[in-house]
């Protein structure tokens, strides 16, 4: 089964669900009223447990031909529509937790390393995460033995899975983004050891294009598409927790402008219905370490701030800045949280996950708060 082709969602028009294309109605209800802000009243949609595919010919995206008369690099190379990618290996009779919840969010460096970190979980080096928030995600990509990462992971762990494309990798020989043999797929997930639905993706609003014409292609990485973000909800006992798994800008012209404008739609994309959210991944906020090391609590990271203004909390705000760095020295890589209360917050250890990514994976210990207990959004 295919899921729809879901176009790119402005920050101020509604969000799209896979199920928008049924004839029940935009949010799955026979007669199109269920309020979405409500979280008792919330329909549930199911994701559809799509088959394995030839990731190597089976694409989620629609390519612009770049030879058709009138292609424009901006923004035709930003805005492509594309299919979400579901699956479903989760158990459907899992019960209600007893206790608090493990969420992990971790940037893994486009699955380069995916045998050993599929060891890291099995050895318990990593902990087995119940809701696994992934960044820099490769499907069908050469450069990762073209495996469908997220699928792997997903079966491997008994998850569900929902993977949504950020950038069309571009072919090229050389580069930071290592050599590309084929167009191919690279974006976020969000994997649930509970039973996820109500799948969403978009591309954000504000972005910067990182397309180069073939003639150009001898640095860099040449891409089609832009940062976006992929959301689903976690069916967990009686609650939904909906999880956004979020990339934000990399380059320094993005900071002031384009990071709060990301951090603010990703973060009211996990506000929308209400309930607890769980919003989490590379961020690339260049300023939130030196807000940390500060002991005046002042956020002048307009990114963080976006969020954390909007009702979120850091799940390792308890930690020393000093044990918080992900990469580079900086602390990039972030888990935020709406309704929800977080113990046990751990940054994975630089000697084991310097291994297997370029990012240390970070996690924490959640616990849903009741709905009725969620402050609205502001």
């Amino acid at each position: 089964m295919h899921a729809p082709t879901v176009p790119r969602l402005p920050a101020t028009g509604l969000l799209l669900l896979l199920g928008a294309c049924t004839p029940d109605g935009p949010d799955g209800a026979a007669d199109g009223e269920t309020d979405a802000h409500d979280p008792d009243a919330r329909t549930w949609v199911p994701i559809p447990a799509m088959p394995a595919a030839d990731v190597a010919t089976d694409r989620l995206c629609q390519v612009p031909d770049e030879s058709a008369p009138g292609f424009s690099p901006d923004p035709d190379a930003i805005q492509i529509a594309c299919r979400v990618e579901t699956m479903s290996y989760a158990p459907t009779d899992l019960p209600a937790p007893d206790g608090p919840l493990w969420a992990m969010t971790f940037n893994i460096e486009r699955g380069l390393q995916l045998d050993g970190i599929l060891d890291a979980f099995d050895a318990g080096d990593l902990p087995l995460p119940d809701l696994l928030l992934l960044s820099e995600v490769d499907r069908g990509c050469s450069r990762t033995g073209t495996e469908d990462v997220t699928r792997r992971l997903a079966e491997h762990l008994g998850m569900d899975a929902v993977f949504g494309v950020e950038f069309v990798e571009l072919p090229r020989t050389d580069g930071s983004g290592g050599s590309i043999g084929a167009a191919c797929e690279h974006g976020n997930a969000v994997l649930s050891r509970y039973p996820l639905g109500n799948a969403q993706w978009g591309i954000h609003d504000a972005n910067l294009s990182w397309y180069q014409p073939p003639e150009d292609r001898t640095s860099g990485e040449p891409r089609l598409g832009g940062r976006s973000w992929v959301a689903a909800d976690a069916r967990v006992g009686d609650q939904l927790v909906r999880l956004v798994s979020l990339h934000f800008e990399s380059r320094s012209e993005s900071w002031s402008t384009i990071h709060p404008a990301q951090a603010a739609e990703a973060a009211e994309v996990g506000s929308a219905p209400g309930g607890p959210a769980i919003v989490a991944g590379d961020t690339n906020f260049p300023a939130y370490s030196f807000d940390l090391a500060r002991d005046d609590g002042t956020v002048n990271d307009p990114g963080a701030a976006a969020i954390l203004d909007r009702g979120y909390v850091d799940a390792h705000d308890p930690l020393p800045v000093s044990e918080r760095a992900t990469r580079s020295g900086l602390v990039i890589d972030l888990l935020f949280g709406r309704g929800v209360t977080f113990s046990d917050p751990a940054v994975c250890a630089a000697s084991l996950c310097s291994g297997l990514s370029d990012h240390q994976a970070v996690w924490s210990r959640v616990s849903l708060l009741p709905s009725e207990d969620t402050p609205p959004a502001p």
